[in-house]
């Protein structure tokens, strides 16, 4: 992620024990991603500027005097460590200072959500303090930016008049589907490239032959002429010519592809950390899972659970095998996976009347008997004549 120059004043700025980090980042990426870049103050994001034995005195100004709103993550952690007491101290002097300002809305530049069970010393009993830990990022982060427009009203104006970016559709585009009928996929796809969508993960499990390498290439067909949205597709059964199946990954992405020395887990790394620095609406494909091998470990633990706090990122991964939400941190971005099972003769039918009208069911019903009911010769018999 590319250094952020340091601004003279933050719009928000997040005070946390390091416990609760995972939680608060994608709360604080969400404000950002409304807000602007460099608007809001994460510690990590900063580390370049904080950095040194005068960290404390950086911190406690940043606090107290240089950002519009400080959002105190209240956990037991928060109120048991030297830094986040240096840093509360400093909230709370500007508490003091707050309550007497004769401006009013300045007695709203200071926040206390809950993050963590336990109590923070110097926030009293009758204090409202809104639990986020059951909300989503961007719920919390609408939250905080609602409190920002209380200090700061002109924001909503600057806000209005300015250039929306690329983003995910509101309604579901049309797709095309030129294959006989799986209709849960594609129906949980079009509302995978909605922006209103509650999870953004889609697993399709199938056994052999059942369609989902045809599925994969279909998705990826109907995203490219999609105006704003980056998309790849990878499939694990081509990377035995691993060079090739990346830069056919990256070739709709916008991104560089990265060195071939490097291992497979390294490049989809450096991939998306170049996707991070444009957080632009992205759909990423996987085809193949159960051969993914050791790139399994970089799906569930890197990129699964980057899903939670990257709100711009769409997932699609088909297989015979698929991640397996249970206990997982990324289950709440996870649609129930979706089980692939081989077309009846009726649909095949249906598929083969676009392409052939004088087709007739019992043709049908004998070829699908002769295939074994394989989707792919199926889809030669049946599809568009050559």
């Amino acid at each position: 992620m590319p250094m952020r120059a340091v601004p003279a004043r933050f719009l928000v700025a997040f005070s946390l024990a390091g416990e609760q980090r995972e939680l608060v980042r994608a709360i604080a990426e969400a404000v950002e991603n409304q807000l602007g870049r460099r608007s809001v103050f994460f510690d990590e994001w900063f580390e370049h500027y904080i950095a040194g034995d005068d960290a404390d005195l950086k911190l406690q100004e940043i606090y107290g005097r240089r950002c519009e709103l400080a959002v105190v993550c209240v956990s037991e952690r928060y109120g048991s460590k030297p830094w986040t007491q240096a840093e509360h101290r400093a909230i709370r002097a500007r508490n003091m200072k707050c309550s007497t300002a004769a401006e009013k809305r300045e007695r709203d530049a200071i926040l206390p959500i809950r993050v963590g069970d336990g109590e923070v010393e110097g926030i009293l009993f009758n204090a409202i303090v809104p639990d986020v830990r059951g909300r989503s990022a961007a719920a919390s982060a609408d939250l905080i930016i609602a409190r920002v427009h209380l200090l700061r009203p002109d924001l909503a104006a600057v806000a209005a008049g300015a250039p929306p970016g690329p983003a995910w559709p509101a309604t579901p585009p049309p797709l095309s589907w030129p294959m006989a009928n799986h209709s849960g996929a594609r129906e949980a796809f079009a509302q995978l490239l909605t922006s209103d969508v509650l999870w953004r993960l889609l697993r399709i499990r199938g056994g052999s032959e059942t369609g989902k390498s045809h599925i994969t290439r279909q998705m990826l067909a109907n995203v490219l002429p999609i105006a704003g949205i980056a998309c790849g597709r990878f499939d694990f059964k081509g990377s035995t010519d691993m060079d090739r199946e990346v830069r056919a990954f990256v070739q709709n992405l916008g991104v560089t592809a990265p060195p071939s020395t490097a291992r497979l887990h390294e490049r989809f790394d450096q991939i998306l950390d170049a996707l991070r620095q444009r957080a632009q609406p992205t759909l990423l494909v996987f085809d193949t899972y159960e051969m993914a091998g050791e790139a399994q470990e970089w799906v569930e633990k890197s990129l699964l659970q980057s899903m939670i706090r990257e709100t711009w990122l769409r997932v699609v991964i088909a297989g015979q095998q698929v991640p397996d939400a249970t206990g997982s941190v990324w289950a709440a971005v996870a649609c129930p996976s979706v089980q692939l099972e081989p077309p009846p003769p009726a649909d095949w039918y249906d598929y083969g009347k676009r392409h052939r009208p004088n087709l007739e069911l019992a043709q049908v019903e004998t070829a699908c008997y002769l295939a074994r009911g394989k989707a792919s010769l199926l889809a030669q018999m049946l599809g568009p004549a050559t």
